[in-house]
């Protein structure tokens, strides 16, 4: 099924800069370590900073701050690309198989627990799918620990993740997986190298670069992804990628090294 992008392209993945992280989907950069995640995020100016009120009221009684959001709360406050009757549409991932190529027959099961990925396969497929329409927390529960945008503040993530790391800017048009593999000396540890192809909804320039990305312009990445494999539940999750991208001048360019 889906982005950690330029600096790193948003990952998926299934799969986050144009894509300091895809999907692995590498997932995009959190915002706190100085990394824009986005193409969206890219070439915004920065808010003009307002200024703060410092005069106190009376005695410095005032109203109390409002609670935290907790992570439900958070996440429930997102918007979803989810078409209506999902279930029935083509899954963004182009299906596991000739006979199975409807959401509610592939990505949709995992995103709903319904089935838990085991092949490094599932989760390449489920998160790009879930980068493609924005379904934020199966980024999260499908990224590894190790992987190095990780948060144990699930809320930050989230909102990260919202901000900066869902490719708004894009269309996804096509995941191409290539075959799984095996490391030779750890056998919870698997490999895929895959291309995704995404297509700008509007001009998007890329960081620390003078080339845009037009309107209708699809640019093609390709990364090696790393999965690792919990031995007790069998369960496959993504852990870092080699992102490369078809964008004039970067073909050679490593876009983010995990």
């Amino acid at each position: 099924m889906l982005i950690q992008t330029i600096r790193t392209i948003l990952t998926c993945s299934l799969m986050c800069s144009l894509y300091h992280h895809v999907l692995g989907f590498i997932t995009p950069t959190h915002q706190h370590r100085n990394h824009p995640s986005s193409l969206a995020a890219a070439g915004k100016k920065n808010p003009k900073k307002k200024s703060i009120n410092t005069a106190r009221t009376p005695k410095g009684f005032g109203a109390p701050p409002p609670p935290a959001l907790t992570y439900e709360e958070t996440i429930a406050r997102f918007r979803t690309r989810v078409p209506v009757d999902a279930d029935n549409q083509p899954c963004p991932c182009g299906g596991k198989s000739d006979t199975e190529k409807l959401y509610g027959q592939c990505c949709g099961p995992l995103h709903r627990g319904e089935r838990l990925a085991l092949t490094t396969t599932d989760v390449l497929r489920s998160r790009y799918t879930a980068f493609a329409w924005r379904l934020i927390p199966y980024v999260i529960e499908s990224t590894h620990e190790t992987c190095r945008d990780f948060l144990e503040n699930k809320v930050d993530w989230a909102n990260s993740l919202n901000k900066y790391g869902m490719f708004d800017s894009f269309d996804f048009v096509k995941l191409e997986p290539g075959p799984e593999e095996k490391s030779v000396d750890n056998e919870d540890e698997g490999y895929i190298e895959f291309s995704v192809t995404l297509r700008a909804r509007d001009q998007t320039y890329l960081e620390n670069h003078t080339n845009a990305i037009i309107s209708g312009q699809e640019t093609r990445m390709t990364e090696r992804s790393t999965f690792i494999r919990d031995p007790s539940s069998g369960v496959w999750s993504y852990a870092s990628g080699d992102v490369r991208s078809s964008v004039a001048g970067l073909e050679d360019l490593q876009l983010n090294k995990s």
